[in-house]
């Protein structure tokens, strides 16, 4: 494997020769050996060309859900991006960027720009990189933060009043929205066009 360069905040360059990573005076940059395994430096390995949503701001969003493998009540998180950000819509001739009008909420995130990947794992340990069954992809997922299991995206997400996704004035209340003004970029599976009762959620 080539070596990977690393895109390092200088208040983080510390932490990066700790766990590996070297500096390359002559190109002015840190980066991974060939040979060192590069997951423990996933926060810091720059944007690939391909992301599919940014926007200028973003929320980072809380909720708590039922543990379908403890039964414990944890917190779940994810993202919330405001009306005003771009979505690259794919077709066979052009891929063009459009703005979009209501604020989306976001699901199956295969990747991050590291400036937010950092962001989140100081916030919300239990919301990180993983597999959700053998032979699938990896994504951003939530895990119980008392047995340590993954948690179903699809209920987070996609099931009325059991984590983001508000039919009820109720539901609503429950889901935070920490607000972030800082670029976003990710790669996204699915994303909603608006969120429901958002007028309804906690901003901060």
């Amino acid at each position: 494997m080539a070596r990977i360069d690393l895109d390092v905040a200088f208040t983080d360059r510390g932490e990066v020769k700790r766990i590996g990573a070297r500096w390359d005076p002559a190109a002015r940059v840190w980066y991974v050996p060939d040979g060192i395994d590069p997951e423990p430096f996933r926060p810091w390995i720059p944007v690939p060309p391909d992301l599919n949503v940014r926007s200028p701001t973003y929320y980072l969003a809380s909720s708590t859900h039922e543990c379908g493998h403890c039964g414990s009540t944890t917190k779940v998180y994810g993202f919330v991006l405001p009306a005003g950000h771009a979505i690259l819509n794919v077709d066979d001739f052009e891929d063009e960027w459009e703005t979009a009008d209501e604020p989306s909420l976001l699901c199956d995130i295969a990747y991050l720009i590291p400036s937010v990947a950092r962001f989140v794992t100081t916030l919300a340990a239990n919301y990180r990189p993983g597999v959700r069954s053998i032979g699938d992809y990896e994504t951003w997922l939530n895990f119980c933060e008392h047995c340590g299991a993954a948690l179903d995206d699809n209920e987070i997400f996609c099931e009325p009043g059991l984590g983001f996704l508000a039919f009820t004035e109720e539901d609503a209340r429950r889901v935070g929205l920490l607000t972030v003004h800082g670029e976003f970029g990710a790669i996204c599976g699915s994303f909603s066009l608006g969120v429901a009762l958002i007028e309804e959620m906690a901003v901060f």
